[in-house]
């Protein structure tokens, strides 16, 4: 690798950044990054800024990403526009970057790799460079095979034959099963781990029974089945590389449409195999699906008209709040020792005050 310490440079010359030869792992995860540190290391791009003018030359800024966390990265060109629009252009949302000689500062609280275009670089990586699993955040496989497990028993209550061909249809389908078991729920706000669809799902699971013990008149064949397959389109809407993207069907269409269709389409299988299947009970199924964000304007076709709908919804509503506000608590006291910090909450636009010190059980 060329010796950008010792690095004789023209005037105005770009410094490049000779590849790697060969696999390497991280050494240098975003948790433990503090202030002063120089960063030397590969992260996953999650998000691009193009590039705009400052009093010294042009800058854009980027977050990138690697297992255990995410940070803003600003590289402050020169003069030479051009030369900097090139840079940004040469790598995408998705690919492995390598940074070099960037500092960490903290910038509105919050730590960020500032690189300098007459000291540092930034480079894009090939894939025989890095290894996945140090960027995307995974629950453990052990983790995953009990969940799978519990999935599997809640498919075993369902007593309605026609709900149980249906899941069966999904879940005995190996590839479906593995895509499942391995999606994310989110690309941010909650679950945005491999693993994390699976998790958020079981977690909607309990609370709906949780629910409908408490409450008569609830169809109970009817919320487990849909608090299963609620999700099931964010197998399609995300992919999980180095980072976790949305996909072009997931932009135009979104996960909601698209687990509506998937599940109308193994309907229409069943059927063409010479099995019944009610078609209101798919209008009721299909609804839960098309209702679960439960208002217009968080994206949903629908708004619940059954109480099985609004059980899934509350439940779902319920679910990802909670897991969110946990993992706003841990990114805190990553950045944080004292017991309150103000941390970015998505849900309203704005820093809040939270509590970090972790309760005694």
């Amino acid at each position: 690798m060329a010796d950008i310490l010792n690095y004789d440079k023209k005037k105005d010359e770009q410094t490049m950044i000779q590849a790697d030869t060969g696999k390497r792992k991280k050494e240098q995860f975003i948790e433990n990054l503090r202030e002063g540190d120089v960063v030397n290391d590969f992260f996953a791009v999650k998000i691009k800024n193009p590039p705009r003018s400052y009093k010294r030359g042009t800058w854009f800024g980027i977050v990138v990403t690697d297992k255990t966390g995410e940070i803003n990265v600003k590289y402050w060109g020169g003069e030479n526009k051009e030369r900097v629009k090139r840079l940004y252009d040469s790598f995408k949302i998705g690919d492995v970057v390598q940074v070099r000689l960037g500092n960490v500062e903290i910038y509105e609280e919050k730590p960020q790799i500032s690189i300098n275009e007459t000291t540092g670089g930034i480079r894009r990586c090939g894939p025989n460079e890095y290894y996945v699993t140090d960027f995307i955040p995974s629950l453990e496989k052990e983790e995953i095979d009990e969940l799978v497990k519990k999935i599997k028993e809640n498919i075993k209550e369902v007593e309605n034959e026609q709900l149980k061909i249906l899941l069966d249809a999904f879940f005995s389908d190996s590839d479906f099963l593995k895509d499942f078991a391995h999606s994310p729920s989110a690309m941010t706000h909650h679950h945005n781990y491999v693993g994390g669809n699976l998790e958020h799902t079981v977690g909607v699971v309990r609370l709906c029974k949780n629910i409908y013990e408490m409450y008569p008149g609830i169809n109970k064949d009817l919320v487990i089945t849909g608090a299963i397959l609620h999700d099931i389109g964010k197998i399609k809407e995300y992919r999980a590389t180095a980072a976790i993207e949305k996909t072009d069907e997931g932009n135009f269409i979104g996960h909601i449409v698209m687990g509506d269709r998937w599940i109308r389409e193994k309907i229409s299988e069943i059927r063409e195999k010479g099995k019944d299947f009610d078609v209101d009970l798919e209008n009721k199924l299909c609804h839960i699906i098309l209702s679960h964000h439960g208002k217009y304007e968080f994206g949903s076709p629908r708004m619940p008209k059954t109480i099985e709908a609004m059980v899934v919804h509350q439940a779902d509503m319920m679910d990802s709040q909670v897991k969110n506000f946990i993992q706003n608590i841990q990114d805190g006291r990553k950045i944080s020792e004292d017991d309150w910090a103000f941390i970015w909450d998505s849900d309203i636009g704005m820093k809040r005050s939270m509590y970090l010190v972790e309760e005694k059980a």
